[in-house]
């Protein structure tokens, strides 16, 4: 067999490797997005710190309180990722270190 005859062989023979390649190493790769159930306990969690640390602080700062309740209100109605964004948000803007995840 010829030298150009077995490069053409090899290569025909990598060629469905090759090509599923990606499909396998999509198929295995793990999901990154965390379960809900997760995403709930984080929002829980940035509820009460800021209840803790920062809700109880002054009388009568009820602008700061807007935050809070609309990212409660996210996270009962199925968007915990809005509601998780808002208090840290709220947190780090008010100078607290926002607390790792559970």
């Amino acid at each position: 067999m010829s030298r150009w005859r077995l490069c053409l062989w090899s290569g025909l023979a990598l060629a469905p490797a090759v090509a599923l390649a990606p499909a396998v190493a999509l198929a295995q790769a793990p999901t990154q997005d965390p379960p809900a159930a997760a995403l709930q306990a984080r929002c829980a969690q940035l509820v009460a710190y800021w209840d803790r640390y920062a809700g109880s602080k002054g009388e009568g700062g009820g602008s700061m309180d807007m935050p809070r309740k609309s990212a409660v209100a996210d996270c009962a109605a199925g968007r915990p990722e809005a509601g998780i964004r808002t208090l840290e948000d709220l947190l780090r803007r008010n100078g607290y270190t926002v607390p790792p995840p559970p």
